[in-house]
Parts: structure tokens; sequence; C-alpha cells
């Protein structure tokens, strides 16, 4: 990758907090799907079924929000660097020029 690319996968902090949301969501849907499929009776392996279809789509959906948050996060970053670069800068023209 180059170095002019922003990256979610590539900074450790975002990428870290995808992996645990995509856990996450995966069991929360699981578990959320599985119970509401007891709740209602269902035989086991249509429990079964629907608590897996719920993991895939839990497990998508907090993908999804994980890495549009993470992205926001991590250009919200570079720019306070870049802001604190260019007063650093700034500061140090004031410097040489005084």
């Amino acid at each position: 990758m180059s170095e002019r690319h922003i990256s979610v996968a590539a900074h450790p902090r975002s990428a870290s907090a995808v992996r645990r949301a995509k856990g996450a969501g995966g069991l929360l849907g699981t578990l959320l799907s599985a119970l509401l499929a007891l709740k209602i009776g269902l035989p086991p392996l249509e429990v079964m079924v629907r608590g897996l279809a719920g993991g895939i789509v839990g497990y998508l959906v907090l993908w999804a929000v994980a890495v549009a948050i993470a992205r926001q996060l991590v250009v919200a970053e570079v720019r306070a660097r870049y802001a604190e670069l260019v007063h650093a800068a700034a500061v140090a023209g004031e410097t040489d020029a005084g």
C-alpha cells in the first residue's frame, strides 16, 4: 500500500475495533435470532438455521457500521495531525523571521 492512502485496515486501533465489532455482531445476531426462534416454538433445526442466519446478518451489519465509524475517526485523526503540523510550521516560521 502506498504512503499516500488512508486505510482503516492499516490503522492498528481501528482494525482491532472493527474485528471486535464483527465478533460482537455475529454473536449477538446468533443469540437474538435463536432466542426469538425458541420463543415462538420452532423445532431445534429451524432454531439453529435462524441463529446462523441472524449471526451472518449481525456480523455484516456491525462490520459495515464499524468500518464507517472507524473511517471517520481515522480521517479526523489525520486532519488533526495535519493541523498540528501546519501550526508548528507557522510557529517555526515566525521564530525564524523574528
